[in-house]
């Protein structure tokens, strides 16, 4: 479970005053804000840190995508060389031509899979700052009703 640093603290009881009794509601409640908005900035860097991962992952992809795309055209340039090659030269020629773009566009369909698996695994949704602010949700909820009490 996700706790601010304050949450765990004990608060100073001012001197001749016992513990909680005598501290003020509004003292405790001032506290129990306190302690929300630095879990709401906790929070909020989590949420940068992860969403910076996927944004990075997703970009892994993109360039991965685009290079194999690249990659294929020059293969399939290649073998539309390869074929004006047959059509016009002896077998080496193709068979040359034609070898190299079949290897390119083996390379390329490779490089364009791994960029389309990368892109479908990134999400951009902020899993571990969701679970976390439910957490925070519900700690808020148990100091809001031990105040009332």
């Amino acid at each position: 479970m996700n706790q601010s640093a304050s949450a765990g603290r004990q608060r100073e009881v001012p001197p001749g005053a016992t513990a909680a009794g005598d501290q003020g509601l509004g003292s405790l409640v001032s506290g129990i804000v306190e302690d929300l908005q630095n879990i709401v900035r906790g929070e909020v860097r989590l949420a940068k840190t992860e969403m910076r991962e996927d944004v990075a992952s997703m970009g892994r992809g993109a360039t991965a995508l685009a290079a194999g795309a690249l990659i294929a055209l020059v293969g399939f340039i290649f073998l539309m060389l390869g074929a004006t090659y047959l059509l016009n030269k002896s077998l080496e020629m193709w068979l040359s031509a034609g070898i190299v773009g079949v290897v390119l566009l083996v390379i390329g369909g490779i490089l364009v899979m791994t960029g389309k698996n990368r892109l479908s695994t990134a999400s951009l949704k902020p899993t571990e700052t969701i679970d976390s602010l439910k957490e925070d949700q519900q700690w808020a909820n148990q100091q809001i009703k031990s105040v009332g009490k």
